[in-house]
């Protein structure tokens, strides 16, 4: 793959991640609220995975993250550019929106209950709310409870430069292949809440992200890859199978139905989807539509702004009407949606794009590739 390309439909699986994502919060989960509706329960069997979607931003970050750093890897300007350019594209909204949260309540006197937090701040101000939250099998939040997987991100790329820069790509295989195969052993020695937040347990996905990215920069296992490329796709239809049983067998998070196997399944289907991606031009053009795609560009945004425009629309509305209806609420998330998208896409322009430009000031080196568009963050930080 060549460094000098930037590729569009990437943007679009990410339009895929934040969009499951939504419609996991946004609908499926207001649907809990019309237990008894048969039709509800139906739809609720659907989109029992769709919080998998930061799943997807797990392997899609490992891939163009750790993509970067292996083509940076060489160059004299190294450590300080990744770090100065991810606090330009990670701190100024993480921050702002943190803010807010913990501003508004001292400014209201009488606080509502979806304002609350129970993790005190300098969890957030260093990215470790996750353990926080592992230790008392609680988000602490209903507006930063996301919040979790950027820091999930953030503390893996605090090691990932020192292990591309110093390890060799061979023993690097050795590294991804520890990580893919720990991550669901370790899961099974925690508590499920702790399994599903803690950077450690997550692993195999970014793992399996970062295997991508390696893949796609050795010339010879490539074109291997490219030459196989109908056994990516069989191996595609056969982990989706694999999933859908996991999906009928009513599997959600905080269980180990498979033994800390489950979240590992979904992280090789994403996986394969990436690559699959990359090697077809069918699902390229798929992914590469432009509604996929701006949801890809905004999805940082998105990410951190869609609970706190939904819970807000939801107290507009509790202020006219105390008691909406279950299908009431569906149209708040709804609105609260298309509110959320709006401050992204304005995020985005006016804040988050000059804050990367900026940031792009600091090279890894004079070569083109070094100004290519940094990818976005997840969720997932991407």
């Amino acid at each position: 793959m060549s460094k000098f390309n930037r590729i569009p439909s990437l943007d679009g699986i990410r339009g895929l991640a934040i969009g499951l994502v939504l419609l996991w919060h946004g609908f499926f989960f207001p649907l809990n609220f019309l237990p008894h509706h048969p039709f509800a329960s139906r739809l609720m069997a659907l989109g029992r995975l769709s919080w998998s979607g930061v799943d997807l931003f797990f392997v899609l970050s490992g891939f163009l993250i750790g993509g970067i750093l292996l083509d940076a890897s060489h160059s004299k300007s190294y450590f300080a550019p990744f770090y100065v350019r991810r606090a330009h594209r990670i701190i100024p909204l993480y921050a702002t929106v943190v803010a807010i949260v913990f501003l508004v309540p001292l400014v209201l006197r009488n606080s509502p209950s979806w304002l609350a937090n129970s993790i005190p701040l300098p969890y957030y101000l260093g990215l470790l709310q996750n353990f926080w939250m592992a230790k008392n099998a609680a988000y602490g939040s209903h507006l930063l409870g996301v919040t979790w997987s950027l820091a999930v991100e953030e503390q893996f790329y605090l090691t990932l430069p020192l292990t591309i820069r110093y390890i060799s790509r061979s023993r690097l295989w050795w590294v991804i292949g520890g990580m893919i195969a720990g991550a669901p052993v370790l899961r099974l020695l925690v508590s499920p809440f702790s399994g599903y937040v803690l950077m450690p347990c997550r692993m195999d996905a970014l793992g399996w992200g970062l295997a991508a990215a390696l893949m796609t920069r050795d010339v010879k296992l490539w074109e291997v890859v490219c030459q196989r490329r109908k056994w990516v796709y069989l191996a595609l239809g056969g982990t989706l199978l694999g999933v859908v049983g996991l999906l009928l067998s009513g599997f959600t998070p905080f269980t180990k139905s498979l033994f800390g196997l489950e979240y590992s399944l979904l992280a090789l289907l994403y996986f394969l989807l990436l690559l699959s991606t990359l090697l077809n031009g069918r699902l390229e053009a798929v992914f590469s539509m432009r509604p996929l795609r701006h949801l890809g560009i905004i999805a940082y945004g998105l990410y951190l702004l869609h609970f706190p425009c939904i819970s807000a629309v939801q107290a507009l509305v509790i202020l006219v009407y105390a008691g909406p209806s279950g299908w009431a609420k569906l149209g708040i998330s709804f609105s609260g949606l298309v509110l959320a998208t709006l401050l992204a896409t304005m995020s985005w322009e006016y804040m988050e794009k000059p804050l990367i430009k900026r940031g792009h000031g600091y090279r890894y080196s004079d070569e083109p590739w070094a100004l290519r568009h940094d990818p976005m963050p997840i969720l997932s930080g991407r």
